[in-house]
């Protein structure tokens, strides 16, 4: 009876302790710090292709991991991989070198910790839009200038959101983000 119950045990410790997958839009003109998140040994990374071109995701030689796709096409293609050390791999498209990023893999992380290494935006400094990308859906972010007055607000998009930033003044601007209770703060410089 006993080796039942620790068995159980572990089976609902394993379900509860269940691991993150991370989605990475796989397409054209990826920004390499959205291709590159930082998880837990564990954890997934999904990437999915956004476009029906053809294109790899091969993990680069004296990474800690070793994947890779092949060559596949079509829209919202998936492939994924689950990483097991810790460490750091860096991959790219064979077809395409422009295509890369890397997955750094570290053994646990706070939920806060994930929220910010995994919150990517771009460019810095920006013109007109700015993006921010994030494993976590975005619900909210505040603009203020470096007197600290809210300058502007506007709702998230889910994990890709996009700041019209084009009626702002050149100068340097703090941007809230925000994700259920999680939040942090970016420096934006504006041109």
């Amino acid at each position: 009876m006993k080796k039942i119950t620790l068995f159980l045990f572990f089976i609902a410790t394993n379900i509860l302790m269940s691991q993150n997958v991370v989605e990475i839009a796989w397409g054209q003109g990826i920004n390499e710090s959205v291709a590159s998140p930082t998880i837990e040994v564990g954890d997934t990374v999904l990437w999915i292709w956004t476009d029906g071109s053809q294109k790899s995701v091969t993990a680069l030689p004296n990474g800690t991991e070793s994947f890779s796709s092949g060559t596949l096409d079509g829209l919202n293609t998936e492939f994924s991989h689950t990483f097991q050390k810790r460490g750091v791999t860096e991959y790219q498209n064979e077809s395409n070198p422009l295509m890369h990023g890397k997955v750094t893999v570290v053994g646990k992380l706070s939920v806060e910790d994930k929220f910010v290494k995994n919150l990517n935006f771009y460019p810095n400094p920006v013109k007109n839009e700015l993006i921010i990308s994030s494993i976590f859906k975005v619900d909210s972010y505040q603009i203020y200038n470096v007197l600290g007055t809210l300058v502007s607000e506007g709702k998230g998009a889910g994990v890709l959101t996009q700041v019209d930033m084009s009626r702002l003044n050149s100068g340097l601007y703090f941007v809230k983000v925000t994700s259920n209770n999680l939040q942090t703060t970016l420096k934006i410089a504006k041109k």
